[in-house]
């Protein structure tokens, strides 16, 4: 107390000024060099606060951003490895209609089976690619459909899950399904004749000669079903004729461009959509497939044309892909990668695998038509697969994205209005409070107080501030 005493109470002012001013000036100083307003909590202690919620939501956006980046490149890769695999079925369709032309030798069509054999090997190998250690077209990353009977239930895609609860499915087929249908009654062709087949697949022209028979209108027919859709049956008194596809989207025209061909229903019949009863709801086919929605499930159900009545029951099952897609653990979306091996891949004519040598729909095993109808059934599960992937990305993922990312910037710029430091404004005061103390140690020399007197008094006062 000895040191200060004799000093007037304006020069212990001015030396407790010159003492805050330091203090300011070396915060100042700290602000500038580091470029945060806020480098200790006592700088603002609420605005401190703020900035470390703010920091800890900023950490759980990227870390989300860094997902869903993650998830796109998975599928991606899942995408461009379907596109692949749906290439292969275009090659194999190519053969399989080579096949069907009269001038294939069997030399040809041995040879064009053995091309598929290999195609149907690199399908079943793309359906194992993996990323980051996950396989994603094996059906390991795919909801799934246990329990139905196969000689009800031909195939179940479950287009989306996002429960992890098991769902039980009831199916009741009302109503099944039919063809568009047509006859032939006349025992020959009275007359050259050219006719126009118009089928759900296509249309073609075909020529029958005066005197075909009924099982020359059937090859001839059959013969270009792979174009349009329309097969023919002969039963000993009559040509049935059918389209290959069952609904309302099936229709069968046969136009008598010239001669005479006598059916028993003129101009175009169109086939009829089944009728379900799924988990207690009426539903109309396309055909024999069935969209259904219920209970947070999305699902398609493709049954037998003669399944009728109570079918066995099944249970949809499986957690697919969880992705997050927020910055909290709770935003998380699912989805299901499809199986793409070639056991899995076909539809009502048959499965892929059956096209294989020695099997029962090879080229050589079965009519050429068929294989192609089988590998076209392929071609729409792919398809369909590569719009299920994409549409997760785009509606989901992008989206979640877009939002994302506008999140982060948002934060972002809070977190710096908090903590960054206005470098003019902290230079401008910086200055200020240079000036002032330098005022004031000019006030305290022109009172006689010296320098060192001066700082012998700081260092009494700063000690007393602390």
């Amino acid at each position: 107390m000895s040191r200060i005493s004799g000093i007037s109470s304006a020069q212990l002012k001015a030396i407790n000024r010159i003492a805050q001013l330091g203090q300011a000036i070396e915060q100042n100083t700290l602000r500038l060099s580091t470029l945060k307003r806020i480098n200790n909590s006592r700088d603002d202690p609420a605005g401190a606060i703020q900035a470390s919620l703010l920091r800890s939501e900023l950490a759980s956006a990227q870390a989300a951003q860094e997902g869903i980046t993650r998830a796109n490149s998975m599928l991606k890769t899942a995408d461009s490895t379907a596109a692949e695999i749906k290439d292969l079925l275009d090659e194999a369709k190519t053969l399989a209609i080579e096949a069907t032309s009269s001038t294939a030798t069997s030399s040809t069509i041995s040879a064009n089976q053995i091309e598929i054999n290999t195609i149907l090997q690199s399908i079943d190998s793309l359906a194992q690619t993996s990323f980051g250690g996950k396989r994603l077209l094996d059906g390991t990353a795919s909801f799934r459909a246990d329990g139905f009977d196969a000689s009800e239930v031909l195939e179940v895609n479950i287009l989306d899950k996002q429960s992890t609860d098991d769902l039980t499915v009831d199916v009741e087929v009302t109503t099944q399904a039919t063809q568009a249908t047509n006859t032939y009654t006349d025992a020959t062709v009275g007359s050259d004749t050219t006719l126009t087949i118009t089928g759900s697949r296509g249309s073609t022209t075909i020529t029958l000669s005066s005197g075909a028979s009924r099982s020359d209108v059937e090859t001839a027919i059959n013969d270009v079903t792979e174009l349009t859709g329309v097969e023919a049956n002969n039963t000993g008194s009559q040509v049935d004729l059918n389209t290959v596809d069952y609904g309302t989207s099936a229709e069968l025209t046969i136009e008598v461009v010239s001669g005479s061909f006598t059916l028993s229903s003129s101009g175009t019949t169109t086939g009829t959509d089944a009728v379900a009863t799924i988990n207690g709801n009426s539903v109309t086919g396309d055909g024999t497939s069935f969209n259904v929605y219920t209970q947070g499930t999305s699902f398609n159900v493709l049954v037998d044309p003669t399944a009728n009545g109570n079918l066995t029951q099944f249970t949809i099952s499986g957690e697919g892909l969880n992705f997050v897609v927020g910055s909290s653990a709770g935003d998380t979306m699912r989805t299901g990668l499809p199986s793409l091996l070639s056991a899995r891949l076909g539809g009502i004519t048959g499965s892929l695998d059956s096209i294989g040598n020695g099997r029962t729909n090879s080229l050589t095993g079965s009519t050429p038509a068929k294989t192609v109808q089988i590998i076209d059934e392929a071609i729409a599960d792919v398809t369909r697969a590569r719009g299920s992937i994409g549409g997760f990305q785009k509606f989901v993922l992008d989206s979640a994205e877009s939002v994302i990312s506008a999140q982060i910037e948002h934060t972002t710029a809070a977190l710096s209005d908090i903590e960054d430091t206005d470098v003019a404004r902290e230079t401008a005061v910086l200055a200020n409070n240079q000036l002032l103390q330098q005022t004031t140690f000019q006030a305290l020399n022109i009172v006689g107080m010296t320098n060192s007197n001066v700082l012998s008094l700081l260092q009494t006062t700063a000690a007393k501030l602390i």
